[in-house]
C-alpha cells in the first residue's frame, strides 16, 4: 500500500527523540497539517505489517501489552480496563472525567504513542489509528529513512 507523509522540513534522519519517538504519520492521502509549504514524501508497506488499533488486544500475543497498559494507567493515573480501552480507541482521553481539555489534546497524541509501541511489541511496523482526517497510520520508521521517497 502507499502511505504519504508531510513535513515543513527536509527528513534526513529518524530519531527516537520526541513525541512520537521513531514513528511518523502517514495517510492514504496528502494532506498538511502545518501552516506554509511542506514537503511530501511517500512510502510503499506491505499492509500485512500494519495492525488497526482494535485489534491490537485480539492478537495472540496480546499478553505482551500488559505493561504498556501498567505504564499508561499509571501515567494518567486511570485503571488498566480504561488504558487498554485508550490504547485501542475504543475510549478516547476527551471522553474521561478529571481530564482538563486544555491537556486533552496531548494526552490523546501520547495514547497515540502507546498504540504505536504496542504494535512494535507485536511486531508489527504500523498502527492504524483514528484522527481528525479519517485513518492515520503511525509507521516506525527508525532506520529506514532511505525507503521515504520525495515525491
Amino acid at each position: 500500500m502507499q502511505l504519504f507523509h508531510t513535513s515543513p522540513t527536509e527528513i534526513s534522519k529518524i530519531t527516537e527523540a520526541g513525541r512520537f519517538g521513531s514513528f511518523l504519520f502517514f495517510s492514504s492521502h496528502v494532506y498538511t497539517m502545518t501552516a506554509g509549504e511542506a514537503l511530501v514524501y511517500s512510502l510503499d508497506i506491505d499492509e500485512d505489517s500494519i495492525i488497526d488499533a482494535g485489534r491490537l488486544f485480539y492478537h495472540e500475543d496480546a499478553e505482551k501489552l500488559r505493561p504498556l497498559v501498567a505504564e499508561l494507567a499509571a501515567r494518567m493515573d486511570i485503571d488498566e480496563a480504561t488504558a487498554e480501552a485508550l490504547i485501542e480507541e475504543s475510549q478516547q482521553v476527551h471522553d474521561l472525567d478529571g481530564i482538563d481539555m486544555e491537556d486533552a489534546a496531548d494526552l490523546s497524541w501520547d495514547v497515540q504513542h502507546f498504540t504505536a509501541r504496542a504494535a512494535a511489541l507485536l511486531d508489527f511496523r504500523g498502527v492504524a489509528v483514528s484522527d481528525e482526517q479519517g485513518t492515520a497510520y503511525l509507521i516506525d520508521m527508525l532506520g529506514r529513512e532511505n525507503e521515504m521517497v520525495r515525491e
